[in-house]
C-alpha cells in the first residue's frame, strides 16, 4: 500500500527539514565562532613572539655595534699612547674612516683641555672640560683606568649623542682620555628605520630617558616616567621592567584612544650603560591577520543558509569544502608565521655566534696587544739602567723593534679587515711575475726562517704565464701563507712552493710538514677571528685575521685558496688563479 501525503504531513516535514536546517545552522555558527577564537588565539601567540624576535634582533644588532665601535676606540688608546702628536692625526683618521658609525674622535689632555680630534670642522680645540664643569665623565675614566660610557647628551650639532671615554695611559703615565661620539641617528637609521612595518618602535636607557621614538610621542631627551606618570599603569610597569634590563612582552591601552597595543622588549648592556629597544603594535594588526579568514566564513554561513533551505542534502558537501578551505588558509597563515620565526631564529642564533666571536676576538686581540709590551718594556727598563756593550744593546733594540712590528702588523690587519667588510678594499693591478712575487714574500720572512733553520724550496716555470694582479696584495698573500708555515713548523722542517700551469688556470701550492690541521676544524680557519686553540695558554700567537685577508684578497683577484692537511704531517694550501 502506497504512502499518501496530506497537506499536514507536508507541514510537518517541511518543519522538519526547516528544524534541521536551522540545527545545522546553528551548529555551524557555533563551530565556526569556537574556531575563530582558536585561531585568534593561535595568531595571537605567533604575532607576540614574533613580534618578541625582532626585538631581539634590534637589540643584537645594535649592542654588537656599539660593543665593536668601543673596542676600535679602546685599541686607538692603547695604540696611541705613545705615538707623537703629529701621527696621532693620521690615527684618528684611519680609525673614522674605517669604522662606519664614529661621528667624532678628540684627544682630551691629562689637564682637561681638547687638544685635537678629527674631522678637524667638529673639534672646538682648545675647550677647558673644568672650566665649563665638564670633566666628570673625563676623571672617572681616568681614576678607574677603564673605557667609560657617559650618558646620551645633545650635541652642538643637534640630536642626542653618546660619548664613548678610553684613557689613554703609558705605563702608569696617564696621557688623556680618546673621546669618540656616536650621534644617535645614525643607530637608529642603520638598525631601527629599515624595517618597513606598522610597528611603533622606540629606546629608553636605564633612567627612563626616551633615546628614540619612532612614533613621535615622546622628545628624545625626554623622560617617558616623568611623562607617563600615573595615569597609564599598565605601560609604567612594562617601562620599570625595561629600565630594570628584562626581557619580555606586556601590553597597555593608549591613554588617548584606549586602543590596545602588544609591546615586546629586549635589553641592550653596553659596558655600564643598560639601554632597552622595545617594538608596540596595535591589537588590530593581530585582527587584521586573520580578517580574511572571518570574511569567507561569514560569508560562507549566510550562503549556507540561503542553500540549506532549498538543497538541505548539499550541505555536507559544503560543510566539507569550507573545513578544507578553512583549514588551508588556517595551515597558510601558520606556516607563514612559522617561516618569518624560523628566519628570525637563525638570524638571532647568527648574531649570538657573532657574539661569541666579539668575545674570544676581545680576549685575543688583549692577549696579543699586551703580549709584546712586556719584552719591549724589560729591555727598555734594561738600556735604561744599565750601560751594555753593543752587541747587546742592538740585542735590545732589535727584540723592541720586533714587537713594535708585530703590534703594527695586528692593527694593519684590523684595518684590512675593516676596509673588506666596508668594501673599501682597492686593487692596483698590473702584468706579474709570480716568481718575482714569491721571491719578495721569502725574502722578508727570510730572518724568521733562518732562526727556526726551516728549508724553504721552490719549484716555479720560468715560462709560467704572467698575471693581472695587486702586488703588494699578492706579496701579502704569499707572506701569510709562509708566517703560517713558519709558525706551525717545528724547526728544522721544510716549506716548499710548488707552481704549474693548465689551459684555464695558474696553481701555486704552499706546502709544509708541520703539526697539521684537525679535520673537523679545517673547513673554519678562513672564517675571521677563528683560532684552533682559542685559549690565553695557546702556545701560537696571532690574530685570527691572516687568512680570512688571504681568502679575501684571492677573491678580490677572481680567484679562490683551499687547504688539505693530514695532522701530524703537515698541511698545503692551494691558490687558483683564473686566466
Amino acid at each position: 500500500m502506497i504512502p499518501k501525503f496530506t497537506l499536514g504531513n507536508n507541514k510537518w516535514n517541511l518543519l522538519l527539514v526547516i528544524i534541521i536546517c536551522a540545527l545545522i545552522i546553528a551548529f555551524i555558527t557555533l563551530y565556526g565562532i569556537r574556531l575563530n577564537e582558536d585561531i585568534h588565539e593561535i595568531a595571537q601567540e605567533q604575532f607576540t613572539h614574533q613580534q618578541l624576535l625582532l626585538s631581539k634582533q634590534m637589540s643584537t644588532g645594535i649592542e654588537e655595534f656599539l660593543n665593536q665601535k668601543t673596542i676600535n676606540i679602546e685599541i686607538l688608546a692603547n695604540h696611541i699612547s705613545n705615538t707623537p702628536p703629529d701621527e696621532i692625526i693620521t690615527e684618528f683618521m684611519n680609525v673614522y674612516y674605517n669604522s662606519r658609525g664614529i661621528h667624532v674622535i678628540e684627544f682630551i689632555n691629562e689637564s682637561g683641555v681638547i687638544t685635537m680630534g678629527y674631522p678637524l670642522e667638529n673639534i672646538p680645540v682648545g675647550y677647558d672640560l673644568y672650566e665649563h664643569d665638564q670633566a666628570y665623565t673625563f676623571e672617572k675614566a681616568r681614576d678607574k683606568k677603564k673605557t667609560y660610557i657617559a650618558r646620551p647628551k645633545p650635541l652642538m650639532e643637534g640630536g642626542l649623542g653618546v660619548t664613548i671615554w678610553s684613557p689613554v695611559y703609558d705605563g702608569d703615565e696617564f696621557k688623556g682620555v680618546a673621546l669618540a661620539i656616536i650621534r644617535l641617528s645614525y643607530i637608529s637609521n642603520r638598525f631601527l628605520q629599515t624595517y618597513d612595518s606598522p610597528e611603533e618602535i622606540y629606546i629608553i636607557d636605564e633612567f627612563g630617558t626616551i633615546l628614540y621614538d619612532s612614533a613621535g610621542q615622546y622628545r628624545a631627551g625626554e623622560n617617558c616616567i616623568d611623562v607617563v606618570n600615573e595615569t597609564n599603569p599598565l605601560l609604567l610597569q612594562i617601562l620599570n621592567e625595561q629600565m630594570n634590563g628584562s626581557e619580555g612582552i606586556g601590553y597597555y591601552f593608549e591613554s588617548n584612544t584606549s586602543e590596545k597595543k602588544l609591546t615586546a622588549y629586549s635589553p641592550i648592556k653596553w659596558r655600564n650603560r643598560l639601554w632597552s629597544v622595545a617594538v608596540a603594535s596595535p591589537q588590530s594588526d593581530v585582527d587584521d591577520m586573520i580578517y580574511s579568514v572571518y570574511v569567507k566564513q561569514v560569508g560562507f554561513i549566510g550562503l549556507s543558509g540561503g542553500f540549506i533551505v532549498l538543497f538541505s542534502l548539499s550541505i555536507i558537501l559544503l560543510l566539507t569544502r569550507w573545513n578544507k578551505s578553512l583549514e588551508l588558509e588556517v595551515a597558510s597563515k601558520t606556516s607563514e608565521i612559522t617561516k618569518s620565526n624560523e628566519l628570525l631564529k637563525r638570524a638571532n642564533k647568527k648574531l649570538m655566534e657573532l657574539d661569541k666571536l666579539k668575545s674570544d676576538f676581545v680576549s685575543m686581540v688583549s692577549h696579543e696587544l699586551k703580549t709584546p709590551l712586556t719584552p719591549m718594556k724589560t729591555s727598555a727598563e734594561f738600556l735604561l739602567q744599565n750601560d751594555p756593550d753593543v752587541n747587546v744593546r742592538r740585542e735590545m733594540l732589535e727584540l723592541i723593534v720586533r714587537n713594535i712590528d708585530r703590534q703594527t702588523r695586528m692593527v694593519n690587519d684590523m684595518l684590512d679587515i675593516s676596509r673588506i667588510e666596508s668594501g673599501n678594499m682597492r686593487f692596483r693591478k698590473d702584468m706579474l711575475d709570480i716568481g718575482e712575487i714569491i721571491n719578495s714574500a721569502i725574502e722578508t720572512i727570510k730572518k724568521q726562517s733562518e732562526e727556526k733553520k726551516i728549508n724553504i724550496t721552490t719549484d716555479i716555470p720560468t715560462d709560467l704565464l704572467k698575471i693581472n694582479a695587486d702586488k703588494d696584495k699578492l706579496i701579502q698573500v704569499f707572506i701569510n701563507l709562509l708566517s703560517n708555515a713558519l709558525k706551525f713548523t717545528p724547526d728544522g722542517g721544510n716549506v716548499e712552493i710548488k707552481a704549474n700551469e693548465s689551459e684555464k688556470y695558474i696553481e701555486v701550492c704552499v706546502k709544509d710538514d708541520g703539526i697539521g690541521i684537525p679535520p673537523d676544524k679545517i673547513d673554519k680557519i678562513f672564517n675571521k677571528f677563528y683560532q684552533i686553540d682559542n685559549t690565553s695558554a695557546r702556545p701560537y700567537g696571532g690574530s685570527g685575521l691572516g687568512l680570512a685577508i688571504t681568502k679575501s684578497i684571492m677573491e678580490g683577484h677572481g680567484g679562490t685558496i683551499r687547504a688539505k692537511s693530514t695532522p701530524g704531517e703537515g698541511s698545503v694550501f692551494i691558490l687558483t688563479f683564473f686566466k
